[in-house]
């Protein structure tokens, strides 16, 4: 229905109950609900059986949004005597940005980025001021510090909230080359903050495309692609010639290919504004992969070969991630710490 191909007066209950529930599997629920609520064609079409769970939504992005503005507050205290710029990514960027793709968005850690030269100063301020990596075996120890693009996640003692620290936006070892320190040359200092930094809206979009693209996870596959559309409709409606900057950009970073596959599924899916021939070079195999992990996760719905498509885009995202050599090292690492003895299932 979001693409305009279904109208909202020709569903059923039993339609709109299945939207519903499509939505909560692949993380959306909050965002449908409330911009279908805000359009008046659609919210006059909205069963009274159904009206309870648009109203739940509000409530709980409503609270969601309080929540994740009180952590960005006590991470700015924890963090404010850096004295280097502190990107938040995605999700909280979008709320602390109030961009409309943070209308409904939920996400369950706090993303920041900065340059690795800061990440150890970051890193002591935020165990200061409580937050810990728990503990890992060396050899994790080892992923995180030398082969990945961030720390260890960082959970807070007492509030259990979680932030994932980044120094880059892919991992160094990955076999696409995405100039992160170019996108930190282009960050902007978010309006009202007076201390939060983000990536250009150019770079917003190629981030959230690059997440899309490189990740095996597709739970919230359709979500990145939502985010997508929103940020491009936003973004091509205040800027002149938006489409054409961000296809340079995208080529200046070394995003460009992954960049029209996003785009084509974001056209695809949401019906974005995007030209036809901008998206016509987009790889066929990537984006028919893409589009049946990232479609709905529904039992009943789901597209019939997306265990085949997530099953390859996770073999592709470890081909991408770490050279030969690493990547064997890491599968035979993983695949013996699969048939070690747990210690909390022994007997006592």
């Amino acid at each position: 229905m979001l693409s305009g191909k279904e109208r909202p007066e020709h569903l059923s209950v039993e339609a709109w109950s299945l939207l519903l529930s499509e939505a909560r599997c692949v993380g959306v629920f909050s965002r449908l609900c409330i911009i279908l609520d805000a359009d008046k064609t659609s919210r006059a079409h909205i069963p009274s059986a159904l009206r309870h769970h648009f109203e739940s939504a509000e409530i709980e992005a409503a609270a969601f949004r309080r929540d994740v503005t009180r952590e960005l507050a006590f991470l700015r205290e924890a963090l404010e005597r850096v004295g280097e710029p502190v990107l938040l990514l995605k999700g909280a960027a979008y709320v602390a940005a109030g961009v409309q793709a943070a209308v409904g968005r939920t996400f369950n850690d706090i993303d920041l980025l900065v340059r690795r030269p800061s990440i150890a100063a970051v890193e002591s301020s935020l165990l200061l001021a409580g937050w810990h990596t728990g503990n890992r075996d060396p050899y994790d120890e080892r992923y995180y510090r030398e082969w990945s693009h961030e720390i260890p996640p960082m959970t807070h003692m007492r509030r259990g909230t979680t932030v994932d620290l980044h120094h880059a936006l892919v991992m160094p070892t990955c076999r696409i080359r995405v100039d992160t320190d170019a996108m930190l040359d282009r960050a902007i200092a978010i309006e009202n903050s007076e201390f939060w930094w983000r990536l250009s809206e150019e770079d917003m979009i190629l981030h959230a495309v690059a997440h899309l693209t490189l990740n095996s996870e597709f739970e919230r596959g359709l979500r990145d692609l939502w985010d997508v559309d929103l940020l491009f409709r936003e973004f091509s409606t205040n800027i002149p010639l938006f489409e054409a900057r961000m296809l340079e950009r995208a080529s200046q970073v070394g995003l460009l290919p992954l960049l029209l596959v996003g785009l084509f599924l974001a056209k695809q899916f949401f019906s974005t504004p995007v030209s036809a021939n901008t998206v016509s070079g987009a790889s066929w195999l990537l984006r028919s992969l893409i589009a049946n992990s990232a479609n709905t996760r529904h039992r009943e719905t789901k597209p019939v070969t997306q265990n085949v498509s997530d099953l390859l885009l996770m073999y592709r995202e470890l081909y991408l991630r770490l050279p030969a050599k690493l990547l064997m090292k890491h599968v035979v690492h993983k695949a013996v710490k699969m048939f070690e003895p747990n210690p909390a299932t022994e007997k006592i």
